[in-house]
């Protein structure tokens, strides 16, 4: 995982909004333009993609950390 859990959560959470807006589209009154729906879907697609697509393996920020200062011999 390229990010944080906190980002990671914050994506989905940004994908719900946009599925709540979606279905007030889609059923409020008025409707929104087909177009416009659209749209939306696509973004919501397009966002669930870039999540479904970052596998790379978590590591926590501060286990990088530790790992370069054992790296870096300080130019010793």
């Amino acid at each position: 995982m390229l990010h944080k859990i906190s980002d990671f959560v914050n994506k989905i959470r940004v994908i719900q909004n946009k599925a709540e807006k979606l279905y007030e589209m889609k059923y409020g009154n008025p409707k929104a333009k087909q177009a416009n729906i659209d749209n939306m879907i696509q973004d919501i697609q397009s966002m669930c993609y870039m999540v479904s697509q970052d596998k790379n393996e978590y590591t926590r920020i501060d286990d990088t950390v530790d790992e370069k200062i054992k790296e870096d011999d300080g130019g010793w």
